[in-house]
């Protein structure tokens, strides 16, 4: 009897705790794949997944990507961008200051589909070709340090992802450093660089050669962002950093020619189905999985893609489409402005009156997805209605009309200011004719509104002639 006790209390407590978020998402190459990545993503009641796309800093132009964080807010995908600079030869460009300041401004400038603005600073710099020609952790500690304290001065609401490391990269400097050291000289140069760190990316690929199994375990392993934690845990990072896996998965036989020692498209597609059920989803710490990659069906990454040659999805990879998705509830920063309001020349008290006001979406939401309503803040001497969104949607930086009834009351004794507002919205005043007047009129320049329409009268008088 304690046998059984015992055992069922073992399982009870040592079973993964299921994470509750939709961790799924794909690493995407471009940025005009987002819709057709989204079905994906967000297939089997799925809802606001994850897509991890690079962003060069010689391709910082406004329109394409705020174009594409617009697709993102529409088709509910929450992007995670990755900077990297420009290819030099074989390598890639060491960043200077400079490039960073200009990646931090240019974030800053664009409207982000959520509130969080998930930002992951640089690549596998345990690599001497991702920093220039030679690894130097000095450097990008330095550099990295500077990003991620800029990025927060600029808005809170950067969410700082750290850099990916490749975790087989053999310690042989400069053109490689392992993992574990490359870690443990981050701690030695600055044993508060985590500090300004939100989140973990890990590149938890089943290695070596990629041809690991769902089982494996370790540092080589689709396990390894646990050794990556379990190492930093060692080095005296208490920080609970949730991990974001940005790169991961494994390449088929098939491509442009057949790779015998890859797994078919068929055993990888189950391997990954294995992975996200019973390895990365369980886990509470994993927030995000984009496995690597969406659309490449050329070299060197043909054996990665999810799509052909001729831009098809692998057959045996519908069954991740039928995966079952959860949904993710990510905050929004909701925010208006006032364009117009509309009220009656000569408000008389006692009286109903119908309003009207235009207010321009200047947040991040979609109105109408979900319903708001704005809640009245008048003057205690005025009853409003409760401004509310309808099934319209309003998209950022588009215009709503409201429509509102107010009445103004009667109320003895009454002498203070006598205004219109709702939400966050500026008072707008309305004011009496004279000091016992019950007649009111909007404060707001009233004489030229009353030229202005004796002008349209007028004007319409002459047509008709």
């Amino acid at each position: 009897m304690f046998f059984i006790f015992l055992l069922i209390f073992s399982l009870f407590f040592n079973s993964p705790i299921l994470a509750s978020d939709n961790t799924f998402g794909l690493h995407l190459s471009q940025t005009e794949d987002i819709h057709s990545a989204a079905k994906i993503i967000n297939s089997q009641n799925g809802d606001w997944g994850w897509a991890t796309v690079v962003i060069q800093t010689n391709n910082l132009d406004k329109n394409t990507w705020q174009n594409f964080f617009d697709n993102c807010r529409k088709d509910h995908i929450i992007p995670i961008i990755r900077i990297a600079t420009i290819g030099e030869g074989e390598n890639w460009k060491v960043p200077d200051y400079s490039d960073i300041d200009h990646v931090v401004s240019f974030f800053n400038s664009l409207n982000w589909p959520t509130q969080e603005q998930h930002v992951i600073l640089f690549n596998e710099i345990n690599h001497g070709s991702e920093w220039g020609g030679g690894v130097d952790i000095k450097d990008f500690v330095d550099k990295s340090s500077y990003a991620a304290k800029k990025f927060k001065e600029a808005n809170p609401n950067f969410f700082i992802i750290s850099c990916g490391l490749d975790l087989v990269a053999p310690e042989e400097p400069p053109k490689y450093k392992s993992a574990e050291n490359v870690y443990k000289e981050i701690i030695s140069l600055n044993p508060n660089y985590f500090d300004n760190i939100d989140g973990l990316s890990s590149h938890s690929y089943p290695n070596n050669g990629f041809v690991g199994i769902p089982n494996d375990t370790g540092q080589h392993s689709i396990r390894g962002y646990q050794w990556e934690l379990d190492l930093l845990k060692q080095l005296g990072i208490n920080k609970d950093l949730p991990v974001f896996i940005t790169e991961t998965g494994w390449p088929h036989r098939e491509g442009i020619e057949n790779q015998n020692n890859f797994y078919t498209a068929k055993t990888t597609a189950n391997f990954l189905i294995e992975a996200i059920t019973n390895v990365w989803s369980p886990d509470s710490r994993i927030k995000a999985i984009t496995p690597f990659i969406y659309n490449y069906s050329q070299e060197p990454f043909d054996h990665f893609s999810w799509l052909d040659e001729n831009n098809n999805l692998y057959s045996e990879y519908q069954q991740l489409i039928d995966l079952p998705k959860k949904q993710n509830e990510p905050k929004q920063i909701l925010s208006y402005q006032l364009e117009k309001i509309t009220l009656p020349l000569l408000i008389l008290e006692k009286n109903t009156y119908d309003g009207e006001i235009i207010l321009k979406n200047t947040g991040q939401s979609i109105w109408g997805e979900k319903r708001f309503c704005l809640i009245s803040k008048s003057s205690p001497n005025i009853t409003t209605s409760e401004i509310c969104s309808d099934s319209n949607l309003t998209l950022p930086g588009q215009y709503k009309i409201f429509k509102f009834k107010f009445i103004v009351n009667a109320v003895d004794n009454y002498e203070g200011q006598t205004y219109l507002s709702w939400g966050d919205l500026n008072n707008f005043e309305i004011q009496k004719f004279a000091k016992k007047s019950t007649i009111y009129h909007p404060k707001d320049n009233f004489i030229q509104r009353i030229i202005n329409s004796f002008k349209a009268f007028v004007i319409r008088a002459i047509e008709k002639n």
